[in-house]
């Protein structure tokens, strides 16, 4: 079966429509990180302590204990500190809380810092992975699907690049300097 030109054509404007949303808000995240020196970065924590009435020994406890206190996000990491005290930490673009449970006084210390804008938009550029509330999960499948079509939109980019643009001197130029630029610029990110 041979694929027409024209089908190609319509499968390149498809696949560059869905990535373009996603595509400008990394733009304008990406813009906040690289003049990182223009915007406010000054973050905001608040301290909290409270009795437990329960030491949360199951998720269910868990859940109750952030709907309490209005605890937002996914959990990113959960350890034992010096003190032998369980600590969690949840995080979102907006802020990030630490929670630490001190059994041997039935208390539970919340630190909640909360970003300024510039930060806010720089966690959302850094936001990645499944897990955690459903939000989360649906916003690395639309990575995965950005992932997609950014190689369906470059494959069907080169086929018609190849069938129009063949014997056009620069635009193999062009071609080759953007080729020669990505690889310099991954080499010297890596081994630089």
């Amino acid at each position: 079966m041979k694929i027409s030109y024209k089908l190609i054509k319509k499968i390149h404007l498809y696949a560059c429509l869905s990535t373009a949303a996603v595509l400008a808000m990394f733009i304008l995240t990406s813009y906040v990180a690289i003049h990182h020196n223009w915007f406010d970065h000054e973050n905001q924590s608040e301290t909290t302590s409270s009795a437990l009435e329960v030491l949360p020994a199951s998720e269910t406890d868990w859940e109750n204990l952030l709907d309490k206190h209005h605890i937002k996000g996914r959990m990113t990491r959960e350890f034992t500190n010096n003190e032998e005290n369980l600590v969690r930490e949840y995080a979102r673009a907006a802020d990030f809380t630490k929670i630490t449970v001190m059994a041997s006084q039935n208390q539970v210390e919340i630190i909640k810092t909360t970003k300024s804008n510039a930060n806010a938009f720089f966690g959302i550029h850094r936001t990645r992975g499944y897990g955690g509330p459903i939000q989360y999960n649906l916003y690395a499948f639309l990575l995965d699907i950005l992932g997609v079509s950014l190689i369906i939109f470059t494959i069907t980019g080169i086929i018609m690049w190849f069938k129009v643009l063949k014997n056009n001197r620069w635009a193999w130029i062009i071609f080759i300097a953007g080729l020669v630029y990505v690889g310099t610029t991954v080499g010297v990110l890596m081994y630089g």
